[in-house]
């Protein structure tokens, strides 16, 4: 992480600018600002002082040691900042890889009802759970059973019966 070396440079300091930072680390931009924002702005670890009261960090500001911080414990984690654009490209692939289970969930519940003919309901999700290669939730599996049902790839079985055919 980028922190440490940041706070390396208030070994010899106990105020720099944002420009002395950056041309003592050769950290670049983004990364230096989500590492100060880490730094100066967390609730409770607060290891700089920002000397403005904004949430974004901009050259020329400054930034201090802060002497009266204190923690509890011995060794303290300091969580990094992620930038939007980060949180944005792993939104972006959680969908398409949902999109992508999708099908798979609806081939493992198709290929067992085509071993097992009939089935309970709550017998024919917890073998697709034991069956599937990935974690799933009952509830997914439930949506992916009925819209199997709509389709008309699967029947429910009569009123007084319960599950799927």
């Amino acid at each position: 992480h980028f922190q440490a070396l940041v706070l390396l440079c208030f070994n010899s300091a106990d105020q720099l600018s944002y420009e002395e930072i950056c041309e003592a680390t050769q950290i670049p931009d983004m990364e230096l600002q989500l590492t100060l924002q880490s730094l100066s702005l967390h609730k409770t670890v607060k290891l700089l002082l920002k000397g403005s009261k904004e949430r974004q960090v901009r050259p020329g500001e400054t930034f201090s040691y802060n002497a009266a911080f204190s923690h509890k414990l011995y060794r303290i984690t300091v969580s990094q900042i992620s930038p939007k654009e980060q949180l944005q490209e792993e939104d972006a692939v959680e969908q398409r890889l949902v999109g992508s289970r999708v099908h798979e969930l609806d081939a493992v519940v198709i290929r067992i009802m085509k071993i097992k003919k009939k089935m309970v309901h709550q017998e024919l999700i917890s073998e697709v759970l034991m069956t599937l290669r990935f974690p799933a939730e009952a509830a997914d599996i439930k949506r992916r059973i009925e819209s199997l049902i709509e389709r008309e790839c699967l029947e429910r079985h009569p009123p007084n019966e319960q599950g799927v055919t």
